[in-house]
């Protein structure tokens, strides 16, 4: 069983086999302001965390982005993360070996856009996984060789805007836990270990929603090594769930958002020690993210992550989990986020009427943005909205307000 000192970062279980290090990132994008920067320092742009990814023996990174191709970017709410192919030598200076293509970026330039990724990793021998131009490629796992050691990786992701692979349909793998549940059993039939990457969850929250939570708790009955997850560009807390390190969300990586709000330019990250018999052990490397690339946090700062990391993770290991969340939807209906969403100008009709479609066809497909509504408005229909605690409120506030 695995101890984890949240002084330290570090989880193991107790253990003194030899191992390997694995480790991963969380979104990396060359885009607004790190547009240039990564072009043109390729390597200065990852700060002091770039020796610890060449220190590690396998590096994997969640590309939230692609080559335009001879694609053209496709109608979508959020914006189209594109990068450039002056931007590979930085992706080659992160040393990495396999990249997950699991998430709603990676087809922003539609199919085309796609294979051009799909072919520049190939040029440099970069693994990858997790989307397809069908469900049965975007679904198929990764099977990687470290040494002795066979790794079986699978991803998902929730299906932005109706943007998961389905028959005859490119796209990302789509949300759909009992799948990935069976792939896990069938891959540590032949793999030595197994990590599931999914991407997935609301946006700038402290807290994981349900819908996480009991996915990856589905996932984890199947027994994985681990689960690593990103998507809501803040970090998120951890838990050990029958045996199994559930990390939430590792946040940004190097991944530009021009804002000063302090969580969402905070991330980590995660190593793990495996060795042929499974995993044995775990840390988390926390990093701040300022307009000259990354840089692992130390000091003062170092204490306060650790400490709020301790806090978003504590609500997990209780009988009920969904506390967090809770807290969450009352902050959040209590700010107007649904009357925000319902006068938002790029969503008039009346306007932009192509524009509005998108926007709301987004909004009435996508898991985060139907669950937490129908979750919220069932909470406020019941009168329970405001039973959620006060620490979990506050601390979604905190996320959502706190400045550097």
């Amino acid at each position: 069983m695995f101890q984890f000192d949240f002084n330290t970062l570090r989880g193991s279980d107790g253990t003194k086999t030899a191992c390997r290090s694995v480790m991963l990132t969380g979104d990396w994008g060359p885009i607004r302001d790190f547009a240039s920067l990564m072009a043109e320092e390729p390597e200065a742009c990852y700060g002091d965390t770039l020796e610890l990814l060449r220190r590690a023996d396998l590096r994997i990174v969640n590309l939230e982005c692609t080559l335009q191709g001879n694609g053209k970017p496709v109608p979508k709410c959020g914006p189209n993360l594109l990068f450039e192919e002056r931007h590979l030598p930085c992706l080659k200076a992160g040393g990495f070996q396999i990249a997950t293509l699991g998430n709603n970026h990676v087809f922003d330039c539609g199919p085309e856009g796609f294979q051009a990724t799909c072919s520049a990793l190939k040029d440099l021998n970069i693994a990858y996984f997790g989307a397809g131009m069908d469900i049965s490629e975007a679904q198929k796992p990764l099977i990687y060789s470290l040494g002795d050691i066979r790794i079986g990786f699978c991803a998902f992701t929730e299906g932005h805007d109706l943007s998961g692979a389905a028959v005859n349909k490119p796209g990302p793998a789509p949300w759909d836990p009992g799948f990935v549940h069976d792939q896990v059993l069938e891959l540590k039939k032949t793999c030595d270990i197994v990590l599931v990457i999914p991407h997935g969850g609301i946006e700038y929250s402290a807290w994981p929603p349900d819908y996480t939570i009991d996915a990856y708790r589905l996932i984890a009955d199947a027994k994985p090594d681990a689960i690593i997850a990103h998507h809501p560009h803040v970090p998120q807390g951890f838990e050990i769930f029958n045996g199994v390190p559930v990390f939430y969300s590792q946040g940004n990586f190097l991944f530009y958002q021009p804002t000063n709000h302090l969580y969402r330019k905070q991330g980590y990250l995660a190593e793990l020690e495996i060795a042929k018999d499974g995993l044995h052990g775990f840390r988390l490397h926390p990093y701040g993210i300022d307009n000259r690339g990354t840089h692992l946090l130390k000091g003062a700062e170092l204490t306060a992550f650790c400490g709020i990391f301790r806090e978003i993770s504590r609500p997990l290991t209780e009988e009920n989990p969904y506390l967090g969340y809770y807290g969450a939807l009352k902050e959040r209906w209590h700010e107007g986020t649904p009357a925000k969403d319902l006068c938002d100008d790029d969503a008039s009709f009346e306007t932009d009427p192509e524009r509005a479609a998108v926007v709301w066809r987004n909004r009435m497909t996508t898991l985060q943005h139907t669950h937490l509504w129908i979750t919220m408005f069932d909470r406020v229909t019941r009168g329970v909205i405001d039973d959620a605690p006060e620490w979990s409120s506050k601390m979604e506030r905190e996320f959502l307000q706190k400045k550097i």
